[in-house]
């Protein structure tokens, strides 16, 4: 289910907005030259939910004219504060998405038909391990329970795992960029100087991520969530001169 609005206002000001609640299965996420089903003449077996599969997604686009400066509400009469604040314009992308599905592995293997073996799992309920100060914190906490949570991983049989838990997904993500910007004209209709600067995720969010084989049960990094999925703050400056 998806729902769009988008609305340009008179007093400068256009807003986009989008929110989609989805769910999708599949037994396959994309193609690949190599096998990555367990037994190709069985594909109920890779039956899941997608491994791309975000169910909340919440998008914000918006362009606002600040009311300043000749032609606009404020400060419309020539003068130094209206060629210093007039002409101005804020932009932002904002995005607020929910985290993938997680998975775990095993190094247990079968070379029937060149295919993948996947992890034995109890539950598909209470991966997640409990965090000690009430928030995650990824140099004390595991995301995942121990390896011994999942018991034993036989080595005479496929596992019983499908390929994603619908019940434990990655961190979301969320992240605001925003950028202002200011065009000022120079001598003749034609010459103009655009200022812009912009900044990429503007609040400094911070996404946890795994570590190397952090979701393969055999090692050592397993449930180890303490790498950074996301860009950190950026910023940069552009000035471009049309003639």
């Amino acid at each position: 289910m998806e729902v769009k609005f988008s609305r340009r206002y008179s007093a400068g000001l256009i807003l986009q907005a989008s929110y989609v609640f989805s769910k999708t299965l599949t037994d396959s996420d994309n193609y690949s030259s190599t096998p990555t089903s367990m037994d190709a003449y069985n594909l109920r077996l890779e039956k899941s939910i997608a491994g791309f599969d975000q169910t909340h997604q919440v998008k914000l686009t918006y362009v606002y004219e600040l009311p300043l400066g000749q032609g606009k509400r404020y400060l419309s009469s020539k003068g130094v504060a209206s060629a210093i604040l007039g002409g101005w314009r804020v932009a932002g992308i904002q995005q607020y998405v929910s985290g993938t599905p997680v998975s775990v592995g095993t190094t247990v293997s079968f070379p029937i038909f060149d295919g993948v073996n996947r992890a034995t799992v109890p539950t598909y309920d209470g991966w997640r391990a409990s965090t000690k100060g009430g928030s995650f914190d990824p140099n004390v906490d595991s995301f995942l329970q121990p390896a011994s949570f999942f018991g034993a991983q036989p080595t005479t049989g496929f596992g019983n795992e499908t390929r994603y838990n619908p019940k434990l997904r990655y961190f979301p993500s969320f992240n605001e960029n925003l950028s202002l910007a200011r065009s000022i004209k120079l001598h003749g209709e034609q010459k103009r100087l655009d200022f812009r600067w912009e900044t990429f995720n503007l609040l400094n969010r911070t996404q946890f991520g795994p570590l190397s084989n952090a979701t393969t049960l055999q090692n050592p990094n397993f449930g180890l969530w303490r790498t950074q999925a996301n860009t950190q703050r950026r910023m940069q400056v552009s000035l471009k001169l049309y003639w």
